[in-house]
């Protein structure tokens, strides 16, 4: 089976009609493209920023390498805008972000981070970004959020930006190649 470019992976529980607009505007030939729902986690007992969304986003690092090389830039920008869209679209949908519940003290109500969307894209060396969206507000602007992300996923993979200048100090530590 061959590894997709591009996924959203969504709860059952959503239909999947809702990613439509989506699966139009990005589905081309020749990019792997997956769009499918799964069960519901259940409990889980993780930090919070190891649970699974209600909905997301995965872009691969041959998106970058390999399917934006061969299409060019145009497939990137309506991807970025249709992913930026997609984000609004489920932060602004009532009823998408998880209810968390345990034992006194065990989390904070306080999370600024939402569990309802997230967008993850691979890296280099074992390393993958994860994009933590701010929990639904009305002053939020969450396509300019996803766009920004966007614009750092494709200054790293063209060699723009490194994980040194976002800050990330390895102190020699590299993440085993699977």
């Amino acid at each position: 089976m061959k590894k997709s470019d591009i996924s959203i992976i969504f709860d059952e529980n959503i239909p999947a009609e809702f990613f439509k607009d989506f699966e139009n505007d990005v589905e081309v030939q020749g990019l792997n493209l997956v769009i499918e729902s799964r069960e519901p986690t259940g409990p889980m007992a993780c930090a919070e920023w190891f649970i699974l969304p209600v909905v997301f986003a995965f872009i691969a690092k041959s998106y970058f390498d390999g399917f934006l090389k061969e299409m060019g830039k145009d497939h990137y920008q309506s991807m970025k805008e249709s992913l930026s869209n997609l984000t609004t679209k489920v932060m602004k949908t009532p009823r998408f972000e998880p209810t968390l519940f345990s034992t006194k003290g065990k989390i904070s109500s306080r999370s600024p981070f939402s569990l309802a969307f997230s967008i993850l894209a691979e890296a280099e060396d074992g390393y993958t970004f994860k994009l933590l969206i701010p929990k639904a507000t009305n002053e939020a602007d969450y396509g300019l959020i996803a766009n920004r992300f966007m614009d750092f996923l494709s200054d790293y993979h063209s060699g723009i930006a490194t994980l040194e200048s976002i800050g990330y100090i390895s102190e020699g530590y590299k993440p085993p190649l699977e």
